[in-house]
């Protein structure tokens, strides 16, 4: 199959910079020809001409019309709208968004001669990620909550809880902050007293500092491994992540009640500067993710279904605007990559 199309239509496949391919066509002219009734159906259903009912022009009079040029064209499009599909499958491509077309021949009565170029999802071999991501040094980082972290914490609760309940009149007299009392935390939160808030405040900050050390660790991990990847990124995939980024900083601006034209505006800049800065960070999310869905892969890793349905819900509850394919495949996107990190997180030295 894959030889016939290729002798078919005399293919070409030359590969480009970024994961892009550049394919020369040549669709026979018996078949290029055959696309001319539909063009003609297509172009005279919306031509209208005196003595005649709308899409009833004959064909000689549409051509004096609208000229064989703009008929050629019509052909073009559908020939190649059926001839790409055929390509695509037989030569096992597997292509990311639209192709840019270059006609370079075309004329009634001989092949259309056309190129292609495409980007397709980029090729390129996993490193031995398990035996890096053993390797990655652990961080030290001390994951235990200290007394003076406590008693710093608890400082700046009593600084706060000073400004908030002193009088403009009395700060230029540098009041000493007023010590935390059982009145007061219970206004903070379900908390029994002073001992069970700092009990709780430590678990608080223990958490916090589990999840910053994790996070830590991870990202050092998968650095070490797109270190030793190659990957030439499509045009579009760092695009689909810029795309992705804006979305993602305009939703937490709107949650501080601005639009997105008001925030550029005050930070004195254009959209345009903004994802010039943002593309550095949308390049690395983007081989991040390609990583890490190879090794999931590899690996065959997912969530189970039920999972994904339960987050998915939530995940609505959230944001009811969110439609919902993209809800799923965020969704099922998180779940994998935090199979994906377990599993390189649990690789031994």
């Amino acid at each position: 199959m894959e030889e016939e199309i290729a002798k078919k239509y005399a293919l070409k496949i030359k590969k480009l910079p970024q994961s892009q391919l550049e394919i020369a066509v040549a669709i026979p002219t018996e078949e290029f020809d055959a696309a001319r009734a539909e063009a003609i159906r297509h172009i005279g259903a919306d031509v209208e001409f005196p003595g005649f009912r709308k899409g009833h022009v004959p064909e000689s009079i549409l051509v004096t019309k609208v000229g064989e040029t703009a008929i050629l064209e019509e052909m073009a499009e559908i020939a190649i709208s059926r001839v790409y599909p055929e390509i695509i499958r037989a030569e096992k491509l597997d292509v990311l968004g639209r192709p840019d077309v270059r006609i370079t021949k075309i004329a009634r009565g001989n092949p259309l001669e056309f190129t292609l170029t495409t980007a397709v999802f980029p090729e390129f071999t996993l490193p031995d990620y398990k035996k890096i991501a053993g390797k990655t040094a652990r961080t030290t980082d001390d994951v235990l909550v200290s007394d003076d972290e406590v008693e710093k914490a608890v400082e700046q609760i009593r600084s706060m809880r000073a400004k908030n309940e002193t009088a403009p009149s009395d700060e230029k007299m540098s009041a000493p902050p007023p010590p935390l009392d059982d009145a007061y935390v219970k206004t903070l939160g379900d908390f029994a007293g002073v001992e069970d808030f700092k009990v709780k405040l430590r678990e608080n900050m223990q958490r916090e500092k589990e999840r910053a050390a994790k996070d830590k660790r991870r990202v050092a991990i998968i650095d070490a491994v797109l270190a030793k990847t190659m990957i030439e990124l499509p045009e579009v995939i760092v695009l689909q992540e810029l795309l992705r980024m804006k979305d993602e900083f305009a939703h937490d601006v709107k949650q501080m009640g601005l639009s997105m034209a008001d925030y550029l505006k005050a930070i004195k800049k254009t959209e345009e500067e903004m994802e010039k800065e943002w593309r550095p960070t949308a390049e690395k999310r983007a081989k991040t993710q390609l990583v890490v869905g190879k090794i999931a892969e590899s690996e065959h890793l997912g969530p189970d279904e039920e999972t994904v349905k339960k987050e998915v819900a939530a995940l609505k509850r959230r944001y009811p605007d969110a439609p919902d394919d993209r809800a799923l495949g965020y969704v099922h996107m998180l779940l994998t990559n935090e199979k994906v990190f377990e599993l390189l997180e649990s690789q031994e030295a």
